[in-house]
């Protein structure tokens, strides 16, 4: 997977046809992933920091890096002063990557909205870069993370223009209160960083 252009990297993962094969794919792709997307993906861990960083006052509370990867949000994270950042990735290869950052309290091989996940201490804040996207999550994991976030917790991630449709209908719950928006250009079709903030947490709330 060494020496690939974008385009054909991300064909390739997105094209995944079940979560196992998606978990086989990033663990094979684990060691040479951050020389493969660096100079493409590389300004989107810390622009998603940064947005969460904006709108926390509080770096002690419980950040969580849904779809942690090699761990690239989480240095990000620790660079801004937050201490309590806990990953979590379906990929047992990439965590591995990730644990060598030595900048999480603790890494959880699990996927949104299973058992381990929903065991999970609440968070203040969550952050998943890359996550939203074909063959990987979709609206009922992004409803999902509601449940896992504090009341008025801050919620930043990551989906392409043309897979923000697909999770409209959660976006537009009174509940999401959106605070802010960038567009980032790294793909021919945009990538959209977004910050919400979660008003209420209820069962009734899922789609």
């Amino acid at each position: 997977m060494s020496e690939i252009q974008p385009k054909e990297w991300l064909k390739w993962i997105c094209s995944s046809q079940n979560v196992d094969e998606l978990r086989q794919n990033y663990d094979q792709w684990a060691d040479k992933y951050e020389a493969d997307i660096g100079g493409v993906w590389e300004p989107v861990p810390l622009a998603a920091a940064l947005m969460l960083s904006e709108y926390m006052d509080n770096k002690q509370g419980v950040i969580l890096d849904v779809g942690a990867g090699t761990g690239l949000v989480g240095v990000a994270l620790a660079k801004l002063g937050f201490e309590r950042i806990i990953g979590i990735d379906i990929s047992p290869g990439m965590l591995t990557q990730a644990a060598a950052k030595g900048v999480y309290n603790s890494l959880v091989c699990c996927s949104i909205g299973d058992e381990t996940f929903r065991d999970l201490e609440k968070a203040s804040g969550i952050v998943a870069t890359g996550v939203f996207a074909e063959s990987h999550s979709g609206p009922i994991e992004l409803s999902t993370l509601q449940e896992s976030i504090e009341l008025e917790g801050i919620l930043v991630f990551t989906a392409r223009q043309s897979f923000l449709p697909k999770l409209q209908e959660v976006l537009d719950q009174p509940q999401w209160t959106p605070i802010d928006a960038k567009v980032m250009p790294i793909y021919e079709d945009p990538m959209h960083l977004l910050a919400y903030k979660i008003c209420k947490t209820t069962t009734s709330d899922k789609i």
